[in-house]
Order: structure tokens, then C-alpha cells, then sequence
């Protein structure tokens, strides 16, 4: 199983007050050398709720610069030494209402889809598939 490093992107309109959601993820895998993005292309009802006072048009203007930056980035990746450098430059600290978190490891048997995966989980708050429950007999 190869490992995987990923990155949750964050709107985080108050640095002070470090309240955030979570709007995107970034994954980056070595073994395959990949580099996929997925982000919120609307204000999702979650941070509207949070942060009623932010404005609609400033949020889907930032999204779709970083959407721009992250196809940019992966427009250069060409083995898996620029892919990790590629990787760690794009989720560095910044100065911005949209900032990623700490790098985190997953090990996955399907790197290909593992950003949609943890998109859902933590961007979207979709619940893990669960195995049906077993019926005990005693």
C-alpha cells in the first residue's frame, strides 16, 4: 500500500479567532507519483452558517485563484522528487483566509481516488460506509 501525504484546505476568515471549515483537500502520492486537488467550488451552507457576514462572490473568487495555483503546481510535477517539493510548496503557511493544515499520512490501496474519499469525509462530513450490522444469537 503506498503511503500518501495530504492537506486539508481551510477558509479561515479570522485568523484570531481560529474557527475554520474545511473547503478542500490536497493529496500527493509518491508511489504512484500523483498530485490531485478538490475544493468547494461554491460557499458551502456550513460557512455561511459559521461566518454569516463573509461574501459570496470573495469566497468563489479566492477558490478558483487557488484552483488555478494548485493546476498550476501540478502542471510541474514530473517524477516524485518534484511532486513532494511541488507538494510541500503549495500547502506552506500563508497569509490568507484560505490556508492549509498540517501534513498528514495515509496509508491507501487506492491512491486514485483518495482525495474524493477524504474530500467527502471532511469537507462534505459524509460518514464512512459502514459493513451492515451483524445479527448475534445467543
Amino acid at each position: 500500500m503506498p503511503a500518501c501525504n495530504y492537506s486539508l484546505l481551510r477558509y479561515l476568515p479570522y485568523p484570531e479567532t481560529g474557527e475554520f471549515v474545511n473547503v478542500g483537500v490536497v493529496v500527493s502520492c509518491l508511489q504512484p507519483c500523483l498530485f490531485h486537488f478538490v475544493m468547494e467550488e461554491k460557499m458551502p451552507a456550513r460557512l455561511k452558517a459559521l461566518f454569516p457576514d463573509q461574501n459570496e462572490p470573495a469566497f468563489e473568487a479566492a477558490a478558483e485563484a487557488m484552483r488555478k495555483e494548485m493546476e498550476r503546481v501540478k502542471a510541474m510535477i514530473r517524477d516524485p522528487k518534484s511532486c513532494q517539493f511541488s507538494f510541500n510548496e503549495a500547502v506552506r503557511p500563508r497569509e490568507s483566509t484560505l490556508r492549509f493544515s498540517d501534513t498528514r499520512t495515509i496509508l491507501t490501496a487506492d491512491a486514485e481516488n483518495l482525495a474524493e474519499e477524504l474530500f467527502k469525509r471532511y469537507v462534505r462530513m459524509e460518514a464512512r460506509a459502514q459493513r451492515e450490522p451483524q445479527l448475534v444469537v445467543t
